[in-house]
């Protein structure tokens, strides 16, 4: 059963404001109070008069579908109905002059003959709300979101905010298998809320398939926010799924700048601007930067055992004079008492150190390669060849 329901009734009023202004389009084409005086009754019109004010209706309980309507709206729906039997708009005006059982069936007939009836697909999904049926308020959205252009602005963060619900995450499995249409949209949003992201992670791991085509889900994004809100175990795990990484022991991936990355932080993270910057080639990282300009270059989230490390770290050439380069181990978690964080000047083409996370209360560390170029100069270009951090 989902927490809180009026997400959903906010949905439902947007989304008949929505619809009305289609509606109003409609009015001006066709004006339905001349139309159903003339004989024979033009039943398009009628319907369209009858939408119009059960809507304004709908309207003016913001949003509140009525639980008996006036027998005038019903008579003209019943005049259209005669005229024009598959008109949905009509036979959802008569559905909402009935009662229970009887209310629902005729809705599920309106949405039959049209799914693109606001009033009907609102409906459907308010009384789905009520009886807690996740999976069918999905599948009205769906069918929303498939037959109208204008509606993803609207049912869409309904939609990503229902994920919040640990009980959402199996109905969203079961209809985000068929990769609807609207399936990248929606990951666009959760995967940058986060209140989401924990039952993102969950939903997408529920999806995940072996060799299944890399792109088409936002799983940089997602793993960018799991880090950014301290989930960093969910994180390197998910990580770890989709690249089958192997251990090699090093703790610092591709430390070897052998490939191009793909899932930052846990591969590196490089940062560039118009005056300095940082860029794998030819198994190097390549470290540029203009004179009186720098910052951090690139950096990767590492876990470090309880143990003594070794560092290594060799350069393409001597470092230049006019070069302030820095290597830097700080602690990510958001725990009282954060050890200190370790900085490493870099003067030499190559060098070695050995670092102590013994006794250590953190886990996870920001390893970052920063520096900048004096103002006396004309600035640098350095090649990191490896940088790798063991286990001694």
């Amino acid at each position: 059963m989902l927490k809180n329901f009026s997400i959903w009734a906010i949905a439902i009023a947007l989304a008949v404001v929505s619809g009305t202004t289609a509606l109003g389009a409609i009015a001006k084409k066709i004006t339905p109070e001349l139309a159903v005086s003339i004989k024979p009754v033009n039943g398009f019109a009628t319907e369209a008069m009858a939408l119009r004010m059960v809507r304004s209706s709908i309207q003016k309980d913001q949003g509140t579908f009525p639980t008996r309507i006036n027998p005038a709206f019903y008579n003209l729906a019943l005049l259209a109905f005669k005229s024009e039997p598959t008109g949905s708009g009509a036979v959802a005006t008569i559905a909402l002059f009935q009662s229970g059982n009887k209310r629902r069936q005729m809705m599920e007939k309106a949405f039959d003959l049209s799914r693109r009836q606001l009033l009907v697909t609102g409906w459907l999904i308010a009384d789905s709300g009520a009886k807690g049926d996740m999976g069918s308020i999905l599948n009205y959205y769906d069918a929303m979101l498939r037959t109208s252009s204008s509606a993803s602005e609207v049912v869409i963060p309904v939609m990503a905010g229902a994920l919040a619900d640990d009980a959402a995450v199996e109905p969203f499995a079961t209809i985000l298998s068929s990769n609807p249409p609207w399936a990248d949209t929606f990951w666009g949003q959760v995967v940058r809320r986060p209140d989401l992201v924990a039952n993102a992670l969950k939903l997408r791991q529920r999806l995940y398939k072996p060799n299944e085509r890399e792109g088409a889900f936002r799983d940089g994004a997602l793993i960018d926010e799991l880090v950014q809100n301290y989930y960093f175990k969910s994180a390197e795990r998910h990580y770890e799924l989709l690249t089958k990484s192997a251990n090699t022991g090093d703790i610092v991936r591709n430390s070897d700048f052998g490939v191009q990355s793909r899932y930052p932080p846990f591969d590196w993270r490089l940062y560039s601007t118009g005056e300095y910057g940082a860029s794998i080639q030819r198994d190097s990282l390549s470290l540029s930067a203009i004179q009186n300009s720098g910052g951090l270059f690139a950096r990767q989230l590492v876990k470090l055992p309880d143990r003594v490390l070794k560092l290594n770290a060799e350069f393409n050439q001597t470092i230049p004079s006019n070069a302030v380069l820095y290597l830097e181990l700080s602690c990510a978690e958001k725990i009282p008492n954060r050890p200190k964080g370790i900085k490493i000047p870099v003067t030499e083409k190559s060098i070695e150190r050995t670092i102590s996370n013994k006794g250590s209360s953190c886990e996870y560390y920001w390893f970052d390669i920063g520096g900048r170029s004096t103002d006396n100069g004309t600035g640098f270009d350095v090649g990191l060849n490896r940088l790798s951090l063991t286990a001694s």
